[in-house]
């Protein structure tokens, strides 16, 4: 699976977890490597929950994690889940994995839920990119707008190629 794949399962998460801010964070460590992590302040999963979706047997929620962590160890990477008082974090390396796009899966979530505002965080030795979804409006417009969205998303692509190579 592609990573932007399993951000949408990550994200998604958020939303049922009744998540109002999800922090997306990016970055390529030295070798190559990138690690992903999803921070959110909704109400978490259940441990047990948790535990049966990293088992692979169906769960209430949960959606995702055991892909993500079954492809990041089989990637030579590494997976954890942390659960705190208000949300839970995700975080998950590849040594190498095909990123896909960013722009494209955030925005779709954008659209659908609109409640929840997000920030993304990618970097790497050639850059760093931050967008708050709270702050569109000053940067490229109405938030509402169609052509508002597809210049985000391109902005979100277009720095995604240049700070990790193709899409």
């Amino acid at each position: 699976m592609k990573l932007s794949e399993h951000l949408v399962d990550l994200v998604q998460n958020a939303v049922d977890a009744l998540a109002k801010h999800v922090l997306i964070m990016l970055s390529e460590e030295e070798g190559g490597k990138l690690v992903l992590t999803v921070q959110d302040d909704g109400v978490g999963i259940d441990p047990q929950e948790v535990e049966k979706a990293l088992r692979g047997e169906k769960a209430p929620r949960g959606r995702g994690i055991f892909l993500l962590k079954k492809d990041a160890e089989e990637k030579g990477g590494s997976f954890e889940y942390f659960r705190g008082e208000k949300g839970s974090t995700v975080t998950a390396s590849w040594d190498k994995t095909e990123i896909g796009s960013i722009g494209s899966a955030l925005l779709v979530f954008w659209q659908e839920f609109p409640i929840m505002d997000f920030t993304l965080s990618m970097t790497s030795s050639k850059g760093v990119f931050v967008l708050d979804s709270r702050l569109v409006g000053e940067k490229y417009g109405d938030p509402n707008d169609v052509q508002t969205m597809v210049k985000v998303r391109k902005d979100i692509n277009l720095t995604q190629t240049n700070l990790y190579g193709g899409i």
